[in-house]
């Protein structure tokens, strides 16, 4: 990928859902796409069902009963990943990403962002929020360039806001 990719964000169907689980469980571990579940570790039948649970509830949007929305990710027309908003309160949403492997790196993850943020513009959301890890320096580089002022507590938890 030595060019800029074309990145955009598609909606989540039954068929896409399939691509993205494809995707999930050959390019990315199952803690980054999911929370731990269970004492077993990868991608166990229980995640699987999550996964598929998880983007079935979301696609209602963010006014259905999930208040929640999640987007595929496509980079020249494949599958990358997903990127969600999720409603915390009132203006405000939380953002979440995960990309395969082979597209970190590459402005995947900025563009995806930038095209959720205008997302949440559009649904007429103030602020955006996010949640990383003090050890993930690819997302708070990713969080901060999109605007995102980061907080850090004594627990290794970065917190990210984005005024929109």
């Amino acid at each position: 990928m030595s060019r800029s990719p074309e990145v955009r964000l598609a909606e989540v169907d039954e068929p896409m859902l399939e691509q993205l689980l494809a995707l999930a469980t050959c390019y990315a571990t199952a803690d980054e796409v999911t929370p731990p579940l269970g004492n077993a570790t990868g991608w166990t039948t229980e995640r699987i069902e999550w996964f598929r649970a998880y983007h079935r509830a979301a696609y209602s949007g963010l006014d259905g009963p999930a208040r929640e929305k999640s987007w595929a990710v496509l980079c020249d027309g494949s599958p990358a990943g997903s990127i969600r908003l999720k409603r915390a309160a009132e203006g405000v949403a939380e953002t979440g990403i995960w990309l395969g492997r082979g597209f970190r790196g590459h402005g995947v993850g900025a563009a995806a962002l930038d095209l959720v943020l205008a997302e949440a513009r559009r649904a007429g959301l103030e602020q955006v929020i996010a949640q990383t890890t003090a050890g993930n320096i690819g997302a708070q580089r990713l969080l901060a360039a999109a605007g995102a002022q980061l907080t850090y507590d004594d627990g290794g938890a970065v917190r990210a806001a984005v005024v929109l």
